[in-house]
């Protein structure tokens, strides 16, 4: 869930979180309305406060305090001041912020949806007046919930789609065979190891690489260079890189492949026939196979149906209910999206100076979602107030039945870890209330 309806952000969680601090007429707080989503706190510390501060900070320093020609505990204040005066005013504004800003935010009522931002810091020993501002929820006014209009597509699998994956399964169980007594061709796959430069400097060194002769391929004509060589011959290729290749060092500029052919082989497919379906799984036969590859191709094309379907009616329900949203929420949340990308193009073998470069060229899709991922949590989350919508603890079992497979784990095992995880409990009841939300959504849906 990306936020909380009552706590968003924990006051104890704040940088400034003070714990067991009294409340008390030591603060001058002022409220005013900042811009969309966003109140500013005009907070003064009494002088007397401030005061003690510096005192307490003083006494704490003295016994260990080290100062040349006098011994600790024996320093006089005076020069104590002139040697610590920098540490006690960064000391002392520390204990302040993190004593006021908690209290105040207590006094007047307010959880931060974020942290709260510092500014326009007046410190001085007399004096400490500072503005902080908060990110709080937006009024959420519902326009309209039921009706939205969305087109649902029928789900549904053709000929094609089954043959495709009875192909893809040959493909699995193939047979490569060595050529004997003739060159490579089209359809062959060719062991090579391979030095690849580019503007003379090496970019790719492999051994024992498995390269595919084939017509349709993303460096064109780089197979036809290959279609005719011999066992043991040296070739070298030379390609034109495509412009909009992952790697910017090389795009758009012409490499050169050193290359040894090791070995050529020939692949044959295996007949569609029982014997693969026996290969392939547990299945009994042919028809067999075909029937189960035929249920999961249906689910998987009604499941993205669905999928598609509540990702359109979502849309429609931000289209139609239109809210102010918090700066510094979209921004934490574009972050985290950008990170999730990150993460995933590294695992895939791209590295952070890819990366990087196309970072700014994805930016606006990431705010983009990021808007409308925090707009539909906050419109869900007030329809479920409004319509009474709660996850109950019967949900609970009924998830975790179903989390037992995707874990792989007993749904008893998946149980104990979501009681012993409170915080993750807490997200998967938001998670099943969510689902209802949604789920009522759909009920009063029109399809097209």
């Amino acid at each position: 869930m990306l936020l909380k309806k009552k706590k968003e952000e924990k006051q104890e969680d704040l940088p400034y979180a003070a714990t067991a601090q009294p409340e008390s007429s030591s603060l001058k707080i002022k409220l005013q309305d900042g811009k969309a989503c966003e109140k500013i706190l005009t907070i003064e510390v009494a002088q007397d406060r401030i005061s003690e501060e510096f005192e307490s900070f003083y006494k704490s320093i003295a016994p260990r305090a080290k100062v040349p020609g006098f011994r600790p505990g024996k320093i006089p204040r005076d020069v104590l001041v002139m040697h610590y005066e920098k540490n006690a005013n960064d000391s002392v504004l520390e204990a302040l912020l993190s004593e006021s800003l908690p209290k105040a935010l207590r006094e007047k009522d307010l959880n931060p949806l974020t942290t709260p931002e510092i500014k326009d810091i007046q410190f001085a020993k007399e004096k400490l007046i500072y503005k902080a501002h908060i990110e709080i929820r937006p009024k959420v006014k519902l326009s309209r919930v039921t009706g939205l209009s969305v087109k649902k597509e029928k789900p549904g699998v053709k000929d094609e789609d089954i043959e495709k994956v009875l192909k893809q399964t040959q493909e699995m169980h193939a047979q490569y065979k060595a050529v004997e007594g003739r060159t490579a061709k089209l359809g062959d796959f060719v062991i090579t190891d391979y030095v690849c430069t580019v503007d003379g400097k090496e970019m790719e060194k492999r051994n024992d690489d498995w390269i595919e002769l084939k017509e349709e391929e993303y460096l064109k004509g780089f197979s036809a260079q290959l279609v005719g060589a011999n066992v043991g011959e040296e070739k070298n290729v030379q390609i034109s890189f495509p412009q909009d290749m992952a790697d910017k060092r090389a795009a758009g500029k012409t490499a050169f492949f050193k290359m040894k052919v090791k070995e050529i082989k020939e692949k044959t497919l295996p007949a569609l026939d029982d014997e693969l379906a026996k290969l392939a799984g547990e299945y009994k036969d042919l028809s067999d196979l075909k029937k189960k590859l035929t249920d999961d191709l249906e689910k998987r094309d009604a499941d993205e149906k669905e999928a598609a379907f509540e990702r359109e009616l979502l849309n429609e329900l931000v289209k139609h209910n239109k809210i102010d949203l918090p700066n510094g929420l979209l921004q934490r949340r574009a972050e985290y999206l950008m990170d999730q990308a990150r993460q995933r193009f590294l695992q895939q073998g791209g590295t952070d100076e890819i990366f990087d470069k196309e970072k700014e060229k994805m930016q606006k899709g990431f705010e983009s979602e990021a808007r409308r991922q925090i707009h539909v949590a906050f419109l869900l989350d007030e329809i479920a107030e409004t319509q009474a919508i709660k996850a109950e603890e019967s949900d609970l079992g009924k998830k975790y039945e179903a989390l037992s497979p995707q874990y792989r784990q007993p749904k008893e095992t998946v149980e104990k870890y979501y009681k012993e995880h409170k915080e993750a409990r807490e997200a998967l009841l938001d998670q099943i209330r969510n689902e209802k939300v949604i789920e009522f959504l759909k009920q009063h849906a029109k399809s097209k």
